[in-house]
């Protein structure tokens, strides 16, 4: 009988294939965009949601749903939702997760322990630090095309509100819980200044957020101050200030201009609107007035 003829295997030309479907695979995991995101920072929630493409984030913070901070409560809800903490990201498993530098420090320093890829996001003080906030993510997504885009949208937007600012320039304070106000070198400032107003915390040389006792924003007078929406129905020692005779006598409802805080909070996009919103009410006031 005769014998079957044994194969010949080229161990060295599998060696060789194998090796290139190795490098191949290694080199488009380097390139490849992170495909399960997990934010837990409300300003990180909206700006990853306004550059990710659909499916790629799979969690934001539990501030994303809270109605009274975030603008986009209607994307977040189909996401899960975490309360940063690291037992409910890891379960997630993440390829990359993205935080605040001042918001879940245990978490982030656990998760990158383990290994975990963190980036981390600085607050926006400015809109120069909105354009940054908007192309890191885009970097870190691989939706730089998109995230430019979103920024050119936000530039023009801002030059057109430029355009209708008022000719008269009134001052504008502000006064939210445990009597804290905006200074320079805020977001909140910077929003004011374009919408064509001058803010009573600059003026006074304040800078960030600051404390500014009741008689010191009775004695400087704005012409308008600000109160935000977010305060307007808690209750607690922090808002009593806001329900202060003085401050009730003084700055009486047309003196007083009801903000939108969600718009405030977070340097994103939709920070146009606030300076939007903000021109449309004082231009409400001095129509009153008038």
């Amino acid at each position: 009988m005769r014998k079957a003829k044994a194969s010949v295997v080229d161990f060295r030309g599998v060696s060789r294939l194998l090796l290139v479907l190795f490098l191949l695979t290694a080199q488009a995991a380097l390139g490849a965009s992170p495909q399960r995101v997990v934010s837990m920072n409300l300003c990180t929630d909206q700006l990853a949601m306004l550059v990710a493409e659909p499916g790629q984030l799979i969690s934001v913070s539990h501030l994303a749903v809270d109605e009274s901070a975030s603008v986009m409560v209607e994307e977040a809800r189909p996401l899960i939702i975490n309360q940063g903490l690291a037992e409910q990201v890891i379960r997630l498993n993440p390829d990359l997760v993205i935080a605040g530098t001042y918001t879940t420090r245990a978490t982030v320093n656990l998760l990158k322990r383990l290994g975990v890829k963190v980036a981390e996001f600085q607050p926006a003080y400015s809109f120069a630090d909105v354009r940054s906030n908007l192309k890191k993510m885009g970097e870190l997504l691989g939706r730089d095309a998109h995230s430019s885009r979103l920024t050119d949208m936000f530039d023009q937007q801002l030059q057109e509100a430029g355009r209708t600012a008022e000719a008269i320039i009134p001052v504008l304070g502000s006064y939210g819980a445990n009597s804290y106000t905006g200074g320079g070198s805020s977001l909140e400032s910077e929003i004011v200044t374009a919408a064509g107003f001058t803010h009573l915390g600059s003026q006074l040389q304040l800078q960030g957020s600051s404390k500014l006792p009741l008689e010191s924003l009775i004695y400087a007078n704005p012409d308008l101050l600000m109160s935000w929406q977010r305060w307007s129905d808690r209750q607690g020692r922090a808002v009593e200030i806001l329900q202060h005779p003085a401050l009730e006598q003084w700055f009486g409802p047309q003196r007083r201009i009801s903000v939108d805080s969600r718009y405030w909070i977070c340097g994103t996009p939709y920070t146009v609107s606030a300076i939007q919103q903000l021109q449309a009410a004082v231009a409400s006031k001095e129509k009153d007035d008038d």
